[in-house]
């Protein structure tokens, strides 16, 4: 069995653990909502989130490059 095979394995089973624990209802107040939904999608969404906003400001914008043609030195005249 490969190693990623395994890894992946792994993080299912620790997944289904998560959702197993936590299906409890929880009020999540936020200034003026009040959502009541299961932990599991909370816990879910804020990890989204997360991932969106370390996407955002992880990667830098990406622009093309103009490529800049190289000047030779000049060489000194030897004479």
């Amino acid at each position: 069995m490969r190693a990623r095979s395994v890894v992946i394995i792994v993080l299912l089973m620790l997944s289904l653990t998560l959702v197993a624990q936590n299906t409890v209802s929880v009020t999540f107040k936020f200034w003026f909502w009040d959502l009541t939904m299961s932990l599991v999608l909370l816990l879910a969404g804020g990890l989204g989130i997360g991932v969106l906003i370390g996407l955002l400001l992880g990667r830098p914008w990406r622009r093309k490059k103009k490529d800049h043609k190289q000047v030779p030195e000049a060489r000194p005249s030897v004479e």
